[in-house]
């Protein structure tokens, strides 16, 4: 026989109270005088041997009712794992991820589940349990009540696949043994079509857990609209509620609020708010939602902006440049192509090329390195320049020039809903006086126009990272410089070029952070949000520092990077986002596989495949019984 709550046993103690009053309790005689007691000699032998045998009795009544009710306590049961040589064994999975935060019907799902477990009868000595995060290997039912009590939220979610692939190698490999494997989850984000297929090695059970409601709204993403004269924010978000018309949003600096919006279905639950340039922002934007918790906040960064880096490289320094590329906006340098510094050239934010006839394959190799790093490129063609190298370096961006026509075209077309002429001009112009080009490339493929000629041909097109004239506009060939144009449209190409770092990063991604700083020889920078520290992985490479974040941090929040006492700047992470789109797959349609709507009845199940015979009833008739008859011997007595 064995029992569930083994240490009730020590109440049996307690059987030693009716013993210990028995012993000692002392009855006093009251003495009746009578004539004659000689007659009455042998009935009052009698009557004393029976009133003694009556108390024992009562006793031993008393102690066994006593005894099958704690034993019942207790639950006893037996089962067929005493047999020689055969030991059941029990790997649970409970899934931790944030999707079972969502309610059930008597709270979160994952704190359902473990009071489920921690209250009902598990028939085996030692259990197994795992969560994405911890391993819980061979613990009694007593260590587990301490143990999964603990069990926090996380944002790792293992796949499918990694489940049973991790159960497996949790059971012995003793084949006589009885093996079941049970799967307490969500299966939020699981496939419909889910790899599973019944198992030899072992007896596979699935509860899903299901959420009263799958109403879940969060922020998706934010980015960066427009930069150019102070920081648009774009608030994408999302919700799996289609009754729901809108969203309440908040902003924060730090602690402060800053502003309120509203997420709207019929605006595709996007908004915005102006961030100002000029100094740092730790931004934190809080959504009002009744559903999951952990994406309610999102997190991001944005520093003082610095001095947009130019470096223009041509024959000779373009005037143009030196007047527009002004402090304290711009820190301006030019260089020949004799004179390139190309470690300079990559620390810049953006690169002009300044009507060069032939481009050489080392600076166009330097220069797709460059934008592939995140800077941007002005490039301004010469009026007779190699169309060949040209095309070398443009094939960048699936760009090409196609030849020179010699048609002089005035530029006739402004794209204001472009966030450069967006800004620069209050109202679109219509008068206004455009410029001319004498000579221009024909160039191939689709890309954004922001200046457009008369015969509807591109003059300036942008293409990601990537700024083409169509001509060079030196007074030789245009009057360009001197147009009006010229200020807003090289101003504002050259402010939307500042290399913004990461406004977050994802905690489930491996991410990487180069900075301009150079560490000295045993110098390590760290890492820290309160009184918590850590210490990133970080290569040097000649003036850069490249941080690698994988596995650290593992919350949500801002975080600062120190070097000593010094601290060189903000960083924010998010969790991700896949398990805040609440879908579940239907795991009724896996006939082949044991699925129950509660851990209860799976536990029921097991014990029947252990032949687990529960006792604790027995008991309880034994202890009425007990004190039936001790009712009864005191009724006779009276």
């Amino acid at each position: 026989m064995q029992f569930a709550l083994p240490e009730l046993l020590y109440a049996l103690f307690a059987l030693l109270i009716p013993v210990l009053v028995h012993l000692f309790q002392l009855r006093r005689f009251k003495v009746q005088k009578f004539t004659n007691l000689a007659f009455l000699e042998k009935i009052s032998v009698q009557t004393r041997q029976s009133s003694t045998l009556k108390k024992w009795l009562i006793l031993l009544f008393r102690m066994l009712a006593l005894a099958c009710i704690i034993l019942a306590f207790t639950q006893p049961f037996t089962s067929n794992k005493n047999a020689k040589n055969e030991q059941p064994e029990l790997v649970i999975y409970l899934d931790n991820s944030f999707s079972m935060e969502a309610s059930g019907p008597k709270g979160p799902l994952l704190k359902q589940a473990i009071q489920t477990l921690l209250t009902e009868q598990i028939p085996l000595d030692k259990i197994t349990v795992f969560t994405n995060t911890k391993t819980y290997l061979n613990r009694s039912s007593k260590d587990l009540k301490r143990e999964l009590t603990a069990v926090k939220y996380s944002k790792n979610q293992l796949g499918l696949d990694a489940v049973l692939a991790k159960g497996a190698l949790l059971f012995t490999k003793n084949k006589s043994d009885q093996k079941y494997f049970i799967l307490i989850s969500d299966f939020q984000g699981q496939q419909e079509q889910m790899n599973l297929i019944e198992n030899s090695n072992y007896q596979l059970y699935l509860i899903p857990t299901k959420p009263i409601s799958n109403s879940n709204s969060f922020i998706e993403d934010v980015q960066i609209a427009s930069q150019i004269d102070n920081y648009e924010l774009k608030v994408i978000g999302k919700t799996v509620n289609e009754e729901q018309d809108s969203i309440q949003l908040s902003l924060y600096n730090g602690e402060k609020l800053i502003g309120k919006s509203i997420l709207e279905q019929s605006k595709g639950l996007k908004t915005s708010f102006t961030v100002p340039k000029n100094e740092s922002f730790t931004g934190k934007f809080v959504l009002e939602d009744n559903g999951l918790t952990f994406d309610n906040k999102f997190y991001f960064n944005i520093d003082k902006a610095p001095k947009t880096s130019v470096l223009s490289i041509g024959d000779a320094s373009p005037y143009y440049l030196e007047r527009i590329f002004t402090k304290p906006e711009f820190n301006y340098n030019f260089s020949t192509l004799q004179y390139v510094d190309y470690k300079m050239l990559q620390q810049q934010d953006m690169v002009v090329i300044s009507e060069l006839r032939q481009l050489p394959n080392t600076l166009i190799n330097n220069l797709k390195s460059f934008m592939k790093s995140g800077g941007s490129v002005l490039f301004i063609p010469a009026v007779n320049g190699n169309i060949n190298s040209y095309n070398s370096f443009l094939d960048i961006e699936n760009l090409k020039f196609n030849s020179l026509s010699s048609n002089e075209k005035k530029i006739t077309d402004i794209n204001f809903d472009h966030p450069i002429f967006d800004e620069a001009f209050e109202r679109r112009v219509e008068n206004f006086q455009y410029p001319r080009v004498n000579k221009h490339y024909k160039i191939d493929n689709q890309a954004k126009t922001l200046l457009t000629l008369e015969d509807g041909k591109p003059f300036l097109l942008q293409k990601q990272q990537l700024f083409v004239f169509a001509a060079a506009i030196s007074s030789e060939n245009s009057n360009f410089t001197n147009s009006p144009l010229i200020v807003p449209t090289i101003f504002g190409i050259g402010k939307s070029s500042y290399k913004l770092p990461k406004l977050y990063y994802n905690l489930s991604q491996k991410s990487e952070l180069d900075l301009n700083y150079s560490l000295k020889k045993e110098g390590v920078v760290e890492i820290t949000r309160g009184n918590k520290t850590f210490i990133p992985y970080q290569t040097k490479q000649n003036s850069k520092l490249r941080i690698i974040f994988q596995d650290l941090p593992k919350m949500a929040g801002h975080y600062a990077l120190h070097d000593k006492s010094d601290t060189l700047l903000y960083l924010s992470f998010n969790y991700d986002r896949n398990e805040s789109n609440l879908y579940y797959p239907k795991i009724e349609n896996f006939t082949s596989i044991a699925t129950f709507d509660s851990i209860k009845a799976s536990l029921e199940s097991l014990k029947s495949g252990v032949n687990v015979n529960e006792l604790w009833k027995w008991f309880v008739i034994f202890a009425l019984i007990f004190l039936a008859l001790e009712m009864l011997i005191l009724k006779i007595s009276e």
